[in-house]
């Protein structure tokens, strides 16, 4: 992932979002990075760095636990890099 910052407050802020127009209760979800519980459970200096060599890999993974019913999503992602972006916008079609 771009960046590699396990920076869950932006995933927990989408979830805040869309908690205007569900029964989400905020203090119900559980936020993971790969195995890593990142919200509600504090993590510690050495639990940052094991997220951020994991934020390194090919496929990041982030599970978002609701506890609002019974039904299961996957959403697929992409992350573009400045540099990407750049050299796609430099030229016509």
């Amino acid at each position: 992932m771009h960046g590699a910052d396990p920076n869950w407050g932006r995933v927990a802020m989408a979830v805040g979002k869309c908690s205007d127009e569900s029964d989400i209760d905020e203090s119900q979800v559980v936020i993971r990075f790969g195995t890593q519980e990142v919200y509600p459970t504090f993590v510690d200096a050495s639990g940052l760095d094991a997220l951020s060599k994991y934020m390194h890999n090919d496929t990041v993974r982030i599970h978002v636990t609701l506890h609002t019913g019974n039904a299961e999503s996957t959403v697929w992602g992409c992350d573009l890099t400045d540099g990407y972006v750049r050299i796609n916008a430099d030229y016509t079609t």
